[in-house]
């Protein structure tokens, strides 16, 4: 197990709750990062509770060795494949969730390339935690605690002090295969910009973000909910694959901030036994419901 730590190009203020960056990461910094990160993405297949056959695959990351962040969408059932959402993070279709999958439904996989019809999962979830409420406007964030750590593989960071802003660059991996979408295929993606944050709705898009979510440019796929974007000059965590336009459409990718959630976080390290690998200075209870 390796704990990643980035200082590529860029002073992180962690005790000033702020990051100074550059304006435009350069490929040096860009290959570390993928190299870095890569590893620490993970591949989860949930089986519903309708079929044995129905496995949906989500990516998270691994954020300590028995603790994962993905996306809620991925660990709970659904009742519409489409939520509707405003920039106040209310639903416009009532309730998007019905019940949670058991966590021991839940598996997880490591590799370039999974296949969980005849690949051997590395560990199961014990335990879920997520936001109260069936809705996914404005928090679609999950963390799974696991049977046992997963060997071999790279702790990510989460930035947990600062939340993103438009124009700060990211790149999205996950089990999205890329613009090919071969869904199960461990793709980072080309360097994405963040459009915009929440509270907002982009016309151009058609993108609408709760307070708690932005939006990249580059398409995020099937396979990738709940991926990690991480910021390219300092390996962070800064967001999660929500939902989204088609894979090949440019613009209206929605994220979840994981700064938005950090009382969820510390309640999920608690959980999992183990000490945050990014400390949040102060911890409002607003930011769990």
């Amino acid at each position: 197990m390796t704990l990643i730590t980035l200082m590529t190009g860029a002073l992180a203020v962690f005790g000033a709750g702020c990051v100074k960056r550059q304006q435009t990461p350069d490929a040096a910094s860009m290959r570390l990062v993928e190299q870095e990160s890569s590893s620490g993405v993970v591949a989860i297949a949930t089986t519903m509770t309708d079929s044995p056959s129905h496995i949906t695959l989500c990516s998270g990351a691994l954020v300590a060795p028995n603790l994962i962040l993905t996306a809620r969408h991925c660990v709970s059932r659904a009742v519409t494949a489409t939520p509707s959402c405003d920039a106040r993070g209310r639903s416009h279709n009532g309730d998007h969730l019905a019940e949670d999958v058991d966590p021991s439904s839940i598996a997880i996989y490591t590799g370039s390339h999974v296949r969980p019809d005849v690949d051997v999962p590395v560990a199961r979830a014990v335990r879920t935690l997520h936001p109260t409420g069936q809705v996914l406007c404005d928090a679609d964030v999950a963390f799974l605690v696991l049977d046992r750590p997963i060997p071999n593989a790279t702790v990510l960071s989460m930035r947990l002090h600062s939340p993103v802003e438009a124009g700060d660059s990211i790149m999205p991996v996950g089990f999205g295969g890329g613009v090919q979408n071969v869904v199960g295929l461990k793709v980072a993606r080309a360097k994405s910009t963040i459009l915009a944050t929440g509270p907002s709705a982009n016309a151009a898009t058609g993108a609408v973000l709760g307070p708690r979510e932005f939006e990249v440019d580059r398409a995020t796929c099937r396979g990738d909910s709940g991926g990690p974007a991480i910021d390219v000059m300092t390996g962070e965590i800064v967001g999660i694959v929500s939902r989204g336009g088609s894979c090949s459409a440019n613009g209206n990718h929605v994220y979840t901030r994981v700064d938005a959630y950090k009382r969820l976080a510390q309640a999920a390290f608690t959980a999992a036994q183990r000490e945050p690998n990014v400390a949040a200075r102060e911890i409002p209870a607003a930011d769990i419901r």
